[in-house]
């Protein structure tokens, strides 16, 4: 056992938070106080059904990443083959998804070259929706469940899984395995029956909502009266019976008062100097809910509820990127998924019209869900994807911003995060060669950014899970293998 004047500042602490209790000092915001010290790695995947706009999405060249601001789709039929990119690349349309990103370039990696090899011989969408994030190994569960257990340190709740916006299609939830990519590590799925991300909200922050930094004199760290009155009884109980048991038991006693002393005095200190920093300098990452949204009871099917109405959409899907802000920036969880959108048949409530309900700017005329946009090779629908997908770009690019904006250690949240975008398919028409994958941030240093690379090995296009075990690595899992990859491609890791 460490003396107690030989305890450093981060093991100071802990052991005050063992002596104050639960109920006065949360461990987890302990350790987001002292990310700099602990170090550790957070993800986000980030899933949009239906893949991209291939010639729209694509950069022009490989090498470093250049998105190009004057690229456009408007007269133009972007396509997507089952061939590789790289040889029907068209300049004129490279990058245009990506515009909103332009300010992030540096920060983030594409790379081409990987196939989705889902295997269901009964279906062949729910193939590719099992193994988009299984690596094809369903029951040893997908990437973000894997590294919630490996992640999760002294987080409570090892990963979150947002899902929006997919109850009309079959009237089926978020944990059905059809339209949801998670699946549990053993077997199973999991998710939102509403395709609601209140419910995550509610799950890890409750009715009361996200704490604030400072607010009512409450800081990260408990009331420091209470803990210090704790080290003060303990100091009045060996006080009191120092003088039983002869010379040898006192000395023993005044040597171990002595040491409680010290420890009291310099908790006091540090708690007071670190109660200040927090309420000058703590997160705030609370953000407004409207009247109402707490309210989560109700079905998917039902259209009156404000979850189930187009012009809900984008909110629900700040809810989910704040939640998921928030969530890293107290440490809740070091691992979070968001769902946007599932494609299908669509047999729900809602209207072939729910991209233009939720307010995705310069759509042309004709059906706009998931569904529709992902079968048909008509020109104009294949530049309302275009559109939609850059749209869904620019909400990436908030993600970022609010993660640059809070600070963490002596970064922010950014400098310690990596976000992965993912898809069941890769184009139109359940189509699975290029996989549209990208990385954001280096997750501390761990990984390339400001690079487009086309991973195809002799001109083959590689196992998609190869992808997912290379970022396993860099996040240090320490796995022997991903799904059915044991060749972890590596052309991301730094």
């Amino acid at each position: 056992m460490k003396r107690f004047n030989q305890l450093n500042r981060r093991d100071l602490i802990k052991q005050t938070a063992a002596l104050a209790g639960a109920g006065t000092l949360s461990t987890s915001m302990v350790e987001r106080a002292l990310a700099a010290d602990t170090n550790f790695k957070r993800v986000i995947f980030w899933y949009v059904p239906e893949g991209c706009a291939q010639q729209a999405f694509w950069p022009r060249n490989t090498g470093s990443l250049v998105i190009n601001q004057a690229a456009s789709i408007n007269g133009k039929n972007p396509e997507s083959k089952g061939s590789s990119i790289r040889g029907y690349i068209d300049a004129n349309q490279a990058t245009y998804c990506l515009q909103p990103l332009k300010k992030h370039e540096a920060d983030i990696s594409l790379y081409s070259g990987f196939k989705n090899n889902g295997s269901d011989a009964d279906d062949p969408h729910k193939q590719v929706i099992n193994s988009a994030l299984t690596g094809g190994k369903s029951n040893e569960g997908s990437l973000d469940q894997i590294l919630g257990k490996k992640l999760q340190g002294s987080s409570p709740v090892p990963s979150i899984y947002s899902a929006i916006w997919g109850h009309h299609v079959h009237n089926r939830g978020a944990n059905d395995d059809y339209l949801s990519p998670v699946r549990k590590v053993g077997g199973g799925t999991t998710g939102s029956s509403n395709w609601n991300p209140m419910e995550t909200y509610k799950f890890v922050f409750g009715n009361n909502g996200i704490p604030a930094p400072s607010g009512n004199g409450t800081v990260p760290y408990g009331e420091r009266q209470t803990t210090v009155q704790i080290l003060k009884a303990m100091e009045s109980r060996l006080e009191a019976i120092k003088c039983v048991g002869g010379a040898e038991a006192h000395q023993k006693y005044e040597t171990l008062l002595a040491s409680y002393t010290k420890l009291e005095k310099e908790t006091s200190a540090l708690l007071i100097a670190d109660e200040e920093a927090a309420k000058n300098n703590g997160p705030d990452v609370r953000f407004a809910i409207p009247n109402g949204w707490l309210n989560t009871n109700g079905t998917r099917t039902d259209a009156n509820k404000y979850w189930n109405k187009s012009e809900n959409f984008e909110k629900l899907m700040d809810i989910a990127i704040q939640t998921t802000v928030a969530s890293f920036a107290l440490d809740r969880t070091r691992v979070s998924m968001m769902q946007f959108s599932g494609s299908g048949t669509d047999k729900g409530p809602v209207s072939g019209d729910h991209y233009r309900k939720a307010g995705v700017p310069g759509l042309e005329a004709g059906d706009v869900n998931d569904h529709y946009l992902g079968h048909d090779p008509d020109a104009k629908r294949r530049r309302n994807q275009a559109r939609i997908f850059r749209w869904y770009y620019s909400k990436l690019s908030q993600l970022i911003d609010q993660l640059k904006a809070v600070p963490d250690g002596s970064g922010t949240l950014f400098d310690s995060t990596l976000i992965v975008t993912a898809s069941e398919f890769s184009m139109y028409n359940h189509r699975s060669n290029d996989m549209p994958y990208m990385l954001c941030g280096s997750a501390g240093g761990a990984f390339n950014t400001g690079q487009y690379l086309d991973a195809r090995s002799g001109g083959n296009f590689r196992n998609a899970a190869d992808f997912f075990y290379g970022v396993s690595k860099g996040l240090g899992a320490n796995l022997n293998h991903f799904g059915t990859s044991t060749n972890a491609y590596t052309g991301m890791l730094s």
